[in-house]
């Protein structure tokens, strides 16, 4: 339970740091519009409720094998998905990556502040 409140820590500070950034606040921009889109789609088209359509919207953007159990029925809802997917998951994995990179940055950061605190306790 400790690690994870500690990665949950480094993880808001990185998002924190981040939203700082130009590129980072359009990243999420373009990512909150597709995920939109996508809650907005699949609630008019599949008739699945707004939960569930966001539910389904976000976790087929992340790169993990999660099943949500919902599929698209209809014809035009299997073509969206398609299109959907290759947008998305790229938009993604950029802001997954850009986070990545700053919990790493702290990581290192904090290492070379207690090599420099024992070197100069030496």
């Amino acid at each position: 339970m400790i690690s994870f409140l500690l990665t949950l820590k480094r993880l808001i500070k990185a998002v924190f740091t981040l939203i700082k950034e130009p590129l980072f606040r359009s990243l999420l921009a373009t990512l909150f519009l597709i995920l939109l889109s996508g809650t907005l789609f699949y609630n008019g088209i599949e008739g699945w409720s707004l939960l569930d359509s966001f539910y389904f919207a976000f976790i087929s953007l992340i790169p993990t094998s999660v099943s949500s159990g919902l599929l698209p029925l209809t014809d035009l809802g299997k073509w969206f998905t398609m299109i959907y997917l290759v947008v998305g998951t790229g938009v993604m994995l950029m802001v997954l990556i850009r986070i990545g990179l700053t919990v790493v940055n702290f990581e290192k950061s904090e290492i070379e502040k207690l090599r420099y605190k024992k070197e100069q306790k030496d």
